[in-house]
């Protein structure tokens, strides 16, 4: 039997939905058993519930450990609330175990499109400089249904460094973090891919980088890179030249258009004048002159991981 045959729901015998899970278990305990991507459906033949119904007991299990005196049928409307951080700031603001269920839907969805509006109601400064940096790079925002998900993937040789960036996201719950091989140029390259769930302060992300299912790089994307997002961005696709001590920017993905206007974006925020390149018929990226590429390390340093210093022409104990 396949794996997708064997999750059939003809093949779990059915509790009387959610209520007849709440009445078999404790919905807190089974909500602590779910640490990773296919617990669910692991959970779900073990314990013969439908995985619809027991991601269901899950969510509410997870308000209830929070809010233990909450009436049941709020904790499916607060379930809508992906994180405990957001959680927290929701139940400062208003008082969950007053405001009537109706109500409390009405607020839950303001929520989740004011966030989506300005994902700084939700997300801290360093997360968002994470997520600019890494996007201007090689990480990307994939589109699920109506919520989106953060995604990156580096080298096995940068696995330091993609827990460093672990270590920073893992507020929005990690669903995928694991080692796979990819083929890259024809050559097969050890990778360790990071996801996150989907969230709505992704779709923000999402709606500001991608245009046509293309990403793209804007004045209004580059307003958001500050010094720390543009360490992300050195580490994940800079270039240190050892013999003649300059930066190459392996900005490949985008059209010679767009790298004027992050030329232009360098020589105003940080006083830097990187020139334009061109290599294999195809590839943009922009080059540092050494002057220039001693000031930007300046500028970057204080944000760049031991790991990474070698972008920046650094021992790891320097």
């Amino acid at each position: 039997m396949t794996e997708k045959n064997q999750y059939k729901a003809e093949s779990i015998k059915v509790l009387e939905g959610l209520e007849g899970v709440r009445k078999q278990y404790d919905v807190v305990e089974l909500s602590k058993k779910i640490k990773k991507k296919g617990d669910i459906l692991i959970l779900s033949q073990e314990l013969k519930i439908k995985p619809r119904i027991l991601n269901s007991a899950i969510y509410e299990g997870r308000i209830l450990s929070v809010f233990p005196r909450i009436n049941k049928s709020k904790a499916g409307v607060l379930a809508r609330l992906r994180t405990d951080r957001e959680l927290k700031i929701f139940s400062e603001k208003y008082d969950v175990y007053i405001i009537p269920a109706r109500k409390l839907i009405q607020l839950v969805r303001e929520w989740n499109t004011n966030i989506q509006r300005n994902p700084c109601l939700l997300i801290s400064q360093e997360e968002h400089d994470l997520i600019i940096g890494s996007l201007l790079g090689d990480a990307n925002i994939k589109q699920r249904q109506k919520n989106s998900c953060f995604r990156v993937a580096h080298s096995v040789k940068q696995e330091n460094y993609i827990s460093f960036k672990l270590d920073i996201i893992n507020n929005f719950k990690i669903s995928e973090f694991n080692k796979k091989n990819k083929v890259i140029n024809n050559r097969e390259v050890n990778m360790i891919s990071l996801s996150t769930k989907t969230h709505p302060i992704f779709n923000f992300y999402r709606n500001l980088f991608y245009k046509n299912n293309r990403k793209h790089v804007t004045s209004e994307i580059l307003n958001h890179l500050n010094a720390r997002g543009l360490a992300f961005l050195i580490c994940d696709d800079g270039s240190y030249e050892t013999k003649q001590g300059y930066i190459i920017l392996c900005t490949n993905a985008y059209t010679f258009e767009e790298h004027i206007l992050m030329k232009e974006f360098f020589n105003k925020k940080f006083r830097l004048n990187p020139t334009i390149g061109f290599r294999d018929g195809k590839y943009y990226y922009l080059r540092f002159k050494k002057d220039d590429s001693r000031k930007l390390i300046e500028i970057i340093k204080p944000f760049i991981p031991v790991s990474m210093r070698y972008k920046i022409g650094r021992l790891k104990n320097e």
